[in-house]
């Protein structure tokens, strides 16, 4: 699927930030966060079993996956369930990985379709064959600003746009030797 710069532009600029004015004044119902967190840890454990053929239960078809500020070593930008996909398969190929999913904020949308979710995870990766090299064994402390919409197809949560960076100055790595 061929997304233009302009579609890419729209995405990006979902608002992503919690302000103070916005944050502690939604209503969530319990469903509604419950089902959403669910989701996303539901894609760590797809993620980390390395099930990339159920990605698209977690991830909508025009999924928008920007990691490009972790760096040239560690992110890029997919668009798309397909390129998606097989960026991840590319990236997580030889290798253990864990994504660890702690606290999430959700705001939803007024039509409760749609929602912006700041979570945070401790994603590792493990290269039994590169243990110490930091391209290949590392671990990041990752922000994930996201948007996660109501899919029409099934009507399930799924995750639409997500904006990862990292929290600290660099990657951790997690041995020496």
């Amino acid at each position: 699927m061929q997304f233009s710069t302009a579609f890419i532009a729209a995405v990006a600029s979902i608002p992503m930030s919690l302000a103070a004015t916005t944050y502690g004044t939604a209503a969530l119902e319990p469903g509604l966060y419950e089902a959403i967190h669910q989701r996303e840890n539901v894609l760590a454990y797809t993620l980390d079993t390395k099930q990339y053929n159920r990605l698209g239960e977690s991830m909508t078809n025009d999924i928008v996956y920007d990691s490009r500020p972790l760096g040239p070593n560690y992110g890029g930008l997919s668009v798309g369930l397909k390129q998606t996909t097989d960026n991840i398969r590319a990236a997580f190929a030889g290798a253990k990985v864990a994504h660890h999913v702690s606290n999430a904020i959700i705001v939803p949308q007024k039509d409760g379709k749609a929602a912006n979710v700041t979570t945070y995870i401790v994603y590792s990766r493990w290269d039994p064959a590169a243990l110490n090299d930091a391209t290949k064994t590392f671990r990041i402390y990752e922000r994930c600003d996201d948007y996660f919409v109501v899919d029409s197809s099934d009507g399930n949560w799924k995750l639409k746009y997500s904006l990862v960076t990292n929290l600290a100055p660099k990657v951790e790595r997690p041995y020496f030797g």
